[in-house]
């Protein structure tokens, strides 16, 4: 069947506002950035086959949840792209198989496989015949698909969609370490687990909430220093722009990391210190060094980049950023490499307090 696409409801998300279109079938939505018929030539697109324990309490044992959000904030940094999501659990199996696989995991300590095959089950059935129709519907016969399961690529270009890939970099967890290496060695899904770490393409991040945000001072990381807590790292790094206490407290209390930063500028010319030049660095190797630290999670994804090139990218600050041509200093992905290389060696010393005095 034809659809209009003229049924939608704008969807604010954390990562950023979409839309959802009506499909006349509760089983499919379609999520976009932008008008669904404005997403030009070879736009981000995902299949994504709903998983209700990770999606909707949390589960830690899968990266369902975990690709869905970023390709959320890859599709939110460029302004376009699809998602298609199916109701698919189980890989096609539906939820109560899916459920006793997962029983079976634990009672028999069996990888996800191993379950499926004790079970007499497929490993894989999900169709994506409905994703197809969509994207031919919308003219689309080439595009970026967020996935690490070549069987979905094979699905799509047998069917007129050409595809190109693009990976998702799992969060690596205790819960999932042992399904996401079941799925790369006997499932062949093309995840980056190992060799990623060996890339030699930069890894650029900004904004705190698109991928690989976790390594900005927007992130909504708390961390504890000199006595309190400060919301983000960009909150104690402004903070310390003075040594009034009033004006430490003033932006240590803002709503947010750019209302912090903005309070700084404004009060910086009548009671800031005349020495912050000469001391930022230290005052941002100390926020990094608490954040990472005192972030397990946060440690392992720093550790998990490898050797990578990390760049904050930005045309709006040439000291701590680069606009991706080099031109910059990045010294924040400077410092966060130097942390990095310490948190591989186990030796990462607190640095020494900068005095306020």
């Amino acid at each position: 069947m034809s659809l209009p696409f003229d049924n939608w409801c704008s969807l604010p998300t954390p990562q950023g506002e979409f839309r959802m279109y009506d499909t006349h079938n509760d089983n499919i939505s379609v999520i976009t950035m932008g008008d669904i018929h404005q997403q030009g030539e070879q736009p981000l697109v995902r299949v994504h086959s709903s998983c209700r324990a990770s999606e909707v309490f949390g589960a830690l044992d899968c990266d369902c949840a975990d690709q869905l959000t970023e390709t959320m904030k890859r599709i939110a940094t460029e302004g376009r792209g699809i998602i298609i999501y199916q109701q698919q659990e189980g890989r096609g199996h539906g939820l109560s198989l899916k459920i006793a696989a997962v029983k079976i995991m634990a009672l028999k300590q069996l990888d996800t496989v191993e379950a499926f095959n004790h079970l007499g089950l497929a490993q894989d059935i999900r169709s994506y015949a409905e994703a197809v129709k969509i994207l031919q519907q919308l003219q689309l016969n080439s595009v970026r698909l967020v996935s690490n399961n070549p069987r979905k690529h094979q699905y799509l270009n047998d069917h007129g969609i050409t595809t190109s890939m693009v990976n998702t970099h799992p969060n690596i967890r205790p819960e999932n370490n042992a399904y996401l290496h079941t799925k790369k060695q006997k499932l062949g899904h093309m995840l980056p687990l190992e060799n990623h770490s060996d890339s030699n393409t930069p890894l650029y991040f900004y904004h705190s909430d698109q991928p690989w945000g976790e390594f900005s001072n927007f992130s909504r990381h708390a961390i504890y220093l000199d006595g309190a807590i400060w919301p983000t790292t960009e909150h104690y790094y402004q903070s310390q722009k003075f040594t009034g206490k009033q004006q430490q407290e003033q932006i240590r209390c803002a709503a947010t990391p750019m209302l912090a930063k903005n309070q700084a500028y404004a009060l910086f010319d009548s009671h800031g210190r005349t020495d912050w030049v000469t001391i930022r660095e230290d005052i941002m190797r100390q926020a990094l060094y608490a954040k990472f630290t005192q972030h397990p999670n946060l440690a392992a994804k720093l550790q998990g980049t490898g050797n990578r090139l990390l760049v904050e990218l930005t045309q709006q600050d040439e000291f701590w950023g680069d606009p991706g041509d080099g031109s910059g200093q990045n010294r924040l992905g400077q410092l966060l490499m130097q942390i990095r290389a310490a948190l591989h060696n186990n030796d990462v010393a607190a640095p020494s307090p900068v005095s306020l005095s």
